[in-house]
């Protein structure tokens, strides 16, 4: 009798399984592909409004494009981003795979983020150029490596398109001067000499010039000798308009620009209400926080790093101030060198020698992509990650413009922040994993910001102060003073909360902000000048590492809590990372599912009355799914 029931149940459960399989995926099937096709729909759009970076990508079909600038860009992102979501939400939710909601509701936030922040447009969007950011600063036209005569014609008009940008760029800046919403005088001073490095006597003295009509266009095979002459004259015109477009931009910088940069170097001076500087808080946190919590969470913070340094000092008998500390090192050849390749050196071997080895004690399924570390190209931030591609490696870079402002027992924690475990392990699992290419790849536009697609900042950032103290557990910090490096960082973090909204929201002054720092961290004077410049140019955006990392040390926390000896940190850092960046509230709620995933997996029994009330209750769900 009861081989016969048993035999019964598996009959009725393979039958009920089968068509409640086909029927879910015949409902799920249709949805996720409708949703694919907008996700692809949407990254294509985003790229044919960024054909450089599509070109840096792989995607060659925008080769003779460039980016637009202009005052009718605004309007026309909006309006396509309004029928994104509109196409988003004729998707029936529920109809999708807990992976496809993940990037459903990901997509929704995206979108709606931007449209949110497209009604502050004509505030920091209107000055594409500082120090930090803007057309002097990237690396020029992308050209094919293919070198066929396609490749030669686009870089010509891509050459020449240059002059088109600087016309769009100087319409916003007219639209800033008549708004009086331009950026201070500090975001600018560097920019005319950076503009230089574009401009030379003879187009033959340019890298543009050389990188495609030297050897390149000599070694093309496709090419005769007639065709490759024509190409070459062609390309000291383009070389010499592309010149002639950065002069154009250096002179309305010099001459009309800057004599009317704002006097205030906080954003209070564009919205005395602080609107705007929430809406850019709430774009790089991506979710809401009073400028005032923001502080409050700063000093608090700068409080209790400060307690733990001081306990690093008394340790080693000294006795002052934590900036008398960092000043006693200075001169001490085992900290600071004025030889640049051994800084590198020194960072080349805390990444590949110390780091590395370490990381599948922490991490699981590691994906192998390369890492070049080298030295800035430009004065600004002290270090930085560029993303790695499919075909093209991670950039980690160092700021090496005056080496003996470099602590040497700071790179262990800037490189576990910028290479591994952080922002290259980071954006490597992103590669790997099967995501939507807009959720791939990272379009920054800072200046831009909140009128822009979201990068997640918290995340992002987030991740990588998370990683310095995952260095800790990882046993990374080899003494006192690589600790005092890395609390140094940590401080640097949580007073970026203070002096950040100091500087936009409680009006302090750019030396104000400069002591803050040179107080409370070991930056010398003109790496501290430079952080407080960065940040009166993009508000908001510092404040995303260290609010960022205590949410994902508040997440790890509720999942140890909630799993006790199934807790594995692998399987945690998994779960943040092989999705992507993304928002903090859904990244709480992946997290939260995996939690109660792990909590409810129990054994199933093997009695019969529970194989009955199974099959009920997939009776049931097979009704509910075809009804």
């Amino acid at each position: 009798m009861d081989t016969d029931f048993h035999k019964t149940v598996r009959v009725v459960l393979t039958v009920i399984s089968i068509l409640a399989s086909v029927t879910i995926r015949e409902s799920t099937g249709v949805t996720s592909a409708v949703l694919r096709d907008l996700q692809d729909d949407f990254w294509d759009w985003r790229m044919s409004n960024n054909p450089t970076y599509s070109s840096y990508t792989g995607m060659y079909k925008y080769n003779d494009q460039m980016e637009s600038y202009g005052l009718q860009e605004f309007g026309k992102r909006r309006n396509m981003t309004l029928k994104y979501i509109q196409r988003l939400s004729d998707i029936e939710r529920n109809d999708l795979d807990t992976y496809e909601r993940v990037n459903y509701d990901i997509l929704k936030d995206t979108l709606e983020t931007f449209v949110d922040g497209n009604l502050w447009a004509e505030y920091g969007a209107l000055s594409p150029i500082s120090f930090i950011t803007g057309i002097q600063l990237f690396s020029g036209p992308y050209m094919a490596d293919s070198r066929t005569r396609g490749d030669f014609e686009n870089y010509i008009v891509r050459l020449h398109g240059v002059q088109k940008q600087v016309d769009g760029i100087k319409e916003l800046g007219l639209r800033a001067i008549a708004l009086n919403r331009t950026l201070h005088t500090v975001s600018l001073t560097k920019v005319p000499e950076q503009i230089d490095g574009k401009i030379f006597e003879k187009p033959e003295n340019s890298s543009y010039y050389s990188h495609a009509f030297g050897e390149a266009l000599d070694s093309s095979h496709v090419l005769n000798a007639s065709d490759r002459e024509n190409i070459r004259e062609r390309g000291r015109i383009a070389v010499t308009a592309y010149m002639n477009a950065f002069r154009d931009l250096k002179n309305f910088i010099i001459d009309e620009y800057m004599p009317n940069a704002r006097h205030e170097y906080g954003v209070y001076a564009w919205d005395p209400t602080h609107e705007y500087y929430k809406a850019c808080l709430k774009w790089h946190l991506s979710f809401e926080m009073s400028p005032e919590d923001v502080h409050d969470v700063g000093l608090k913070e700068v409080d209790r790093i400060t307690k733990e340094m001081h306990k690093i000092m008394d340790g080693l008998g000294f006795e002052g101030t934590i900036a008398e500390f960092f000043a006693s090192l200075k001169g001490d050849p085992r900290f600071y060198s004025n030889d640049t390749d051994k800084i590198l050196k020194a960072y080349n071997d805390t990444v590949f020698k110390r780091i590395n080895p370490e990381l599948e004690n922490f991490f699981r399924d590691i994906p192998d992509f390369p890492l070049k570390i080298e030295a800035a190209s430009y004065d600004g931030l002290g270090g930085g990650y560029s993303s790695a591609t499919e075909t093209s490696p991670g950039v980690f870079s160092i700021n090496l413009f005056r080496p003996l402002e470099v602590p040497l027992f700071e790179t262990m924690v800037l490189s576990l922040h910028e290479a591994n475990p952080g922002h290259h392990l980071q954006n490597s699992f992103s590669l790997k994993a099967a995501l939507p290419d807009f959720r791939k790849n990272s379009i920054l536009s800072f200046y831009n910001v909140p009128n822009w697609f979201p990068f997640y900042s918290a995340y992002q950032e987030g991740w990588g102060l998370y990683s310095e103290y995952l260095g800790e557990e990882m046993g990374m910090y080899a003494d006192e003073y690589e600790m005092m490096g890395r609390y140094s960082y940590e401080i640097l973090r949580a007073s970026r909360l203070v002096v950040d909204t100091g500087l936009h929201y409680m009006r302090w002054s750019r030396e104000e902000a400069i002591s803050y720092l040179q107080n409370h961290t070991a930056m010398a004077g003109g790496s501290a000048a430079n952080e407080i410049d960065r940040y009166i140019t993009w508000p908001g955006q510092a404040c995303a590492y260290k609010l960022g990392e205590i949410k994902i040390k508040e997440l790890r926390q509720k999942a140890e809590n909630g799993l006790g000896e199934k807790f594995d940190v692998k399987e945690f850092h998994l779960q943040i990372l092989e999705n992507g960046g993304m928002p903090m509230s859904v990244l709480e709620a992946v997290v939260n599912d995996w939690i109660e995933k792990m909590k409810n997996a129990k054994p199933t029994s093997n009695s019969s009355r529970v194989i009955y009330e199974y099959t009920l209750v997939l009776l049931g769900v097979l009704i509910s799914v075809t009804t």
